[in-house]
């Protein structure tokens, strides 16, 4: 055996001898559990809290030296109840300064941790005592000292010398109480673990935990991983380098997942900077899906205020019948201190999607201000809707109960762009009813339900403006309208446009109640009465410029019941028209030799949409009392006719009972000849029943017999009075020549 082996052999013998007998002598001469009652009277004294070490406190040697705790608690302060409890615990030390009874902790590993945290009703937090500062007292002088430092034997300070190898927690678990707020929080599962650990920094950093909390319902995962920490010591500088955060669970019963990723954050005193950071969101339910991703450039913040030099958002969302799909793109700054948001560049582009309605582009610009402290957001903006140029803006005040405020300009709106193919812009299939118009069928279209409940909160005050708006047939202009809405009334205090040949305005008011309320008071000036009433209401028996005023009021649930208690009043008068359906004058021309032969009864009248009466004024005001329309004053004239009538129309039944008057005026013969003037002065009663879709027409031929018989005979006791006037004028002049000629002679006589 050479000399160098033998003498490395000698050392390497030295060696383990010696590491063998150090071990010995720790082992005799360190006695780990004398630190227990000494412990457990410092915290008493210093805490005024119970430490219990109800398991062995142990050191062991192999395969590093360590010691070893179990069923270790601490109280609350001055109480038994448990703040902490440790199920087991290693503190893992470097071996040489041992020898010297100093324990240099180089790892330490933590299982089955469990910390009840308390903010009391004043606002205490449980823990505050332990960060305090308590007095050095004689118990803590015979505790052998504890130390991090790898290099406590050159005399360099523990703080530049700190170093952890690993830092492992495991199977932890907080709980947080809130006596102020009620609300209550538990991290379970806990784990943290870290390598590398100085007062510079530390290395692969990764934690994870369960978050539960009954209010708000929220049962999530979170896992943090960090590449590495570094802190400069002499700037001050904290870098988080490779974050990556995930969350992911349940919030209330829709699935949430939040990541936030930032490849380099900066932290310096209070303040902070990155040069990206992308957060996205993802909440996923069965009502609803919202996919939210957030991008933000040039980040920095302090405790002043937050700013990005670009927020780019890009986000889809779907809830029911409506989605959302969008790209917002603006300078961020917040001021944390007054809590104030400003977007000063704000840029929305994307689509909305609602029901059946087809996608609406926007592309709008402009600004937004939020006031968090005083509840108030206000917006600017500019642009397109749907490729129309417009422009909006909004004032929100109140984030529980909010007031708006708004107002809108927008150059066109066609409603039918947004319609499903196979229907109209009502909803009613564009296929032809080939049953419809020919008579009463029996049958009732079904009641739609009103619900306005979703509006019973709004509070709101806003104004629309259109130059052209387009709704299945109506292609209106000028369209103005005003809407408020408090307190579970919304109210229209001005409607306008120009449609149909005419200008449209109205306004009125609806309740947000179970049975809602609705008033109304229309004022219509020179419409095309048949367009608008065709369009809205599917009656198609009046043509003419309508006028029309009055007020209207009803109320229920559904639309039957609307109909049913529909009260007010409505004045018309039509000029230049006709009502379709029955020509009046051809009808007394064939009513003549039923009247002439006397018989009574009452006769059918063929009906015809070719046919009609012409009209060049008519007027009529309706009552209505609990969906029945009342009319006594209609006037109808024409050059060859004069028409009065009366009867009422009741919408619960569909039912009209209507009687109109005629009657030939005596004006040119024009084409009846020689038969006008045998029916001039000639009344025809024309009976009008049935339903208010296919009415019935008929002649009334007993009436029509009494008041023409009535009336024949007026007109022979106005003749004979006449004759006998004639006659008696005849016989005074007689007699007044006979006297004249009587005088004469007389003084012929004298003279």
């Amino acid at each position: 055996m050479d000399k160098i082996t033998k003498y490395s052999l000698y050392s390497v013998g030295a060696v383990v001898a010696l590491i063998a007998g150090g071990a010995v002598y720790v082992t005799a001469t360190f006695d780990a559990n004398s630190l227990k009652p000494r412990l457990e009277s410092l915290v008493k004294a210093e805490k005024q809290r119970t430490l219990k070490f109800n398991g062995p406190l142990s050191l062991s040697l192999f395969p590093k030296p360590g010691i070893t705790v179990s069923d270790v608690s601490l109280s609350e302060r001055n109480s038994d109840t448990q703040f902490a409890h440790i199920t087991d615990a290693r503190l893992v030390m470097q071996f040489w300064p041992l020898l010297s009874k100093k324990i240099v902790i180089d790892e330490v590993d933590v299982q089955g941790a469990t910390i009840n945290l308390l903010r009391n009703k004043t606002g205490q937090y449980n823990f505050a005592d332990l960060m305090e500062n308590g007095k050095k007292s004689a118990i803590k002088e015979t505790i052998p000292e504890i130390a991090t430092d790898s290099e406590t034997t050159t005399g360099a300070s523990p703080a530049t010398g700190f170093r952890l190898s690993q830092f492992n927690i495991a199977k932890s678990s907080i709980k947080y109480v809130d006596q102020q707020s009620g609300q209550q929080l538990m991290l379970s599962d806990l784990s943290l673990f870290g390598d590398g650990i100085t007062v510079a920094g530390a290395e692969h950093i990764d934690f994870s935990s369960r978050l539960q909390s009954p209010s708000p319902a929220l049962d999530l995962r979170i896992n943090t991983k960090l590449d590495r920490l570094n802190f400069d010591q002499k700037t001050g500088q904290l870098l988080l380098d490779g974050l990556h955060n995930v969350v992911d669970g349940k919030a209330d019963k829709d699935a949430l997942k939040l990541t936030l990723t930032a490849p380099k954050l900066f932290i310096k005193d209070n303040a902070a900077t990155a040069d990206t950071m992308v957060i996205s969101a993802l909440l996923s339910g069965a009502a609803r899906k919202v996919d939210a991703n957030f991008k933000l450039d040039g980040v920095s913040g302090d405790s002043q205020q937050f700013k990005a030099r670009a927020l780019k958002l890009d986000l889809t969302a779907n809830q029911g019948d409506q989605a959302v799909k969008m790209a917002v793109n603006s300078p961020v700054n917040f001021k944390l201190a007054t809590q104030t948001l400003n977007l000063a560049q704000l840029a929305i582009r994307g689509d909305v999607t609602s029901g059946e309605m087809k996608a609406v582009p926007v592309d709008l610009s402009g600004k937004l201000n939020a006031d968090l402290k005083a509840q108030q957001v206000n917006t600017v903006m500019k642009g397109s809707l749907d490729h129309n140029t417009l422009d909006f803006s909004a004032d929100i005040k109140g984030f529980k109960n909010p007031f708006i405020r708004f107002d809108v300009k927008a150059q066109s709106l066609d409603l039918n762009r947004y319609m499903t193919a196979g229907k109209s812009a009502d909803g009613s299939s564009n296929k032809t009813d080939a049953g419809a118009g020919t008579g009463d069928t029996g049958t009732k279209a079904p009641a739609t339900k009103v619900d306005l409940s979703g509006l019973n909160a709004l509070n709101m005050d806003g104004q629309l403006s259109l130059g052209q708006l387009k709704y299945a047939a109506v292609n209106a202009r000028d369209v103005r309208l005003a809407v408020k809405a408090q307190k579970g009334l919304l109210s229209v205090p001005t409607l306008s446009l120009k449609a149909f040949g005419g200008a449209i305005a109205a306004s009125g008011t609806a309740t947000t109640t179970a049975s809602p309320r609705f008033t109304v008071k229309p004022d219509i000036t020179g419409v095309d009465i048949y367009a608008l009433l065709k369009q809205f209401a599917g009656f198609e028996k009046i043509e003419g410029k309508a006028t029309v005023n009055g007020s209207l009021a009803m109320q229920g649930g559904d639309t039957t019941a609307l109909k049913n208690s529909l009260t007010g009043n409505l004045n018309t008068r039509v000029d230049d028209g006709a009502w379709r359906g029955i020509n009046i004058a051809k009808t007394i021309r064939e009513a003549k030799a039923a009247i002439s032969g006397l018989k009574g009864g009452e006769q059918s009248v063929t009906t015809s949409n070719v046919e009609k009466t012409d009209f060049t004024e008519l007027t009529a005001s309706i009552l209505f009392n609990q969906g029945v329309a009342t009319n006594k004053d209609l006037a109808m004239k024409s050059p060859l006719l004069r028409v009065s009538g009366e009867g009422d129309v009741n919408l619960k039944t569909d039912k009209i009972n209507y009687l109109l008057k005629a009657v030939l005026v005596d004006t040119s013969k024009g084409q009846m000849g020689k038969d006008r003037d045998q029916l001039h002065g000639v009344t025809v009663p024309i009976r009008i029943k049935g339903s208010t879709s296919a009415p019935k027409y008929s002649l009334d031929l007993t009436a029509a017999i009494k008041e023409n018989a009535g009336a024949e005979l007026e007109a022979k006791k106005q003749e004979v009075k006449q004759k006998l006037e004639e006659k008696k004028q005849e016989a005074q002049q007689k007699l007044e020549q006979k006297a004249g000629d009587a005088l004469s002679e007389g003084l012929k006589k004298l003279f």
